[in-house]
């Protein structure tokens, strides 16, 4: 698992090293924690996105999900958990819905499911966006209460 600590090049040797099976990165204070583990079927992207250079963060989950619509799994269902996320963020949120309406359009059983908190308008809206623009069922959900949230971090002063 990638400390938060280490480099966003370690990040990246990581991942290609890994064959592009499984990709395990703690959350940081600006960035979310991401799980892709094609071997299990889980997607999961959870916790805060703003970081100042989300290109850096994003650049390699996106190249991952592009590897692995080459081969993926029968069933895709990716799960977004965002307690906040930016506008440039959004850009490789995007991104990865791009390539999950590739995959539903050439007929591979694929989804999103966006959770949020039930008073939560902002990320809700942005979900709702998002799922306009795509053909991926997209499904938005409030947060189960019994739910664990995802990780959370301080804001820096």
């Amino acid at each position: 698992m990638l400390q938060t600590g280490k480099s966003l090049s370690t990040f990246a040797e990581i991942i290609f090293v890994a064959n592009l099976k499984k990709i395990e990165v703690e959350a940081g204070e600006q960035t979310p924690s991401v799980l892709l583990d094609k071997e299990k079927g889980i997607f999961k992207i959870e916790g805060f996105s703003f970081s100042d250079n989300p290109h850096i963060f994003y650049a390699p989950v996106v190249d991952w999900f592009k590897e692995y619509c080459n081969s993926p799994n029968e069933e895709t269902q990716v799960v977004f958990n965002f307690v906040y996320v930016n506008s440039t963020s959004v850009k490789f949120i995007n991104d990865i819905l791009k390539l999950l309406d590739g995959l539903f359009v050439k007929g591979k059983t694929a989804g999103v499911t966006w959770h949020m908190n039930p008073d939560d308008e902002d990320i809700e809206q942005l979900g709702l966006e998002l799922k306009g623009l795509h053909a991926v069922p997209f499904k938005i959900e409030p947060k189960d209460p019994g739910r664990p949230e995802p990780p959370k971090k301080k804001f820096l002063g």
